[in-house]
Order: structure tokens, then sequence, then C-alpha cells
């Protein structure tokens, strides 16, 4: 995982593309007609997917950052990754998008999601600069 990690580090031009085809498809995915989304209600698999998908999405993002740091980039990236849920909720809520409606539990899955996204990318940035250090 922490050579994956430190390879999307330093091709940030491929780790940028990741991440904005993972928006898109968040995008696209959230806006479907309710009818044409598989019914996941059981266990609440939906908010899990949700926390899933902010999760990486927030991940990825930090790539896009020179050097992040917690308390710069990485409220950034939380914030702006909350925001997007939240508009996405709304659109859903709109009536755009036929079968589908905004919900709260699901914003917070993807604020949630997002936040663990930010402090897995620092945690292993945290031991891949460690590991780094240890080879000079």
């Amino acid at each position: 995982m922490l050579t994956i990690f430190n390879w999307f580090r330093k091709h940030k031009k491929v780790a940028a593309f990741c991440f904005y085809t993972w928006a898109a498809i968040i995008f696209g995915a959230c806006l479907m007609p309710g009818k044409d989304v598989p019914s996941l209600s059981i266990f609440q698999y939906d908010k899990l997917i949700h926390f899933g998908i902010f999760g990486l999405l927030a991940f990825l993002f930090l790539f896009l950052f020179r050097n992040p740091a917690l308390m710069q980039a990485g409220v950034i990236v939380f914030l702006s990754c909350t925001a997007y849920g939240y508009f996405v909720e709304i659109l859903q809520g709109s009536g755009i998008t036929a079968g589908r409606s905004f919900d709260h539990y699901d914003a917070l899955a993807d604020a949630v999601g997002a936040a663990l996204g930010v402090t897995i990318f620092f945690v292993l940035k945290y031991f891949g600069d460690r590991k780094l250090r240890k080879k000079t």
C-alpha cells in the first residue's frame, strides 16, 4: 500500500486524473434516476457506500497538493468534499432526478468518509516520509 501511495505522490498528473474521474463518477452515479439504482437498504449499505466513495475522493484530492499539511490541505479537502457531498444531496432533493431525495444521513456519511480519507492519507504520508528518511 505504501508503495502505491508513494508512486501517486510522484505522479501528480495521474493522481489528478484519478481524482477528477472519481469526482465525475460520483456526480453521475448520485444523479442517476432512483429506478436505475440497485436497492441497498439492507443494513444501510447505502451509507457505507457514501462513506467509502467520499473517503476515496478526499484521499485522491490530497495528492493534488504539492506538500500537503494536515491543518491546511487536510482541512481544505475535508470541507471541500463535505460541501461536494452536500451539494449532490441538494441536487438529488431538488427534483431533477426522479426517485431520489435529499438525505441528511447520506451527507453525514459523506463527511465522515472524507474525514477518514484525510486521516488515512496523512497516516500513509507519515510512514512514507519516515521510510524515505531511513533510505537517506
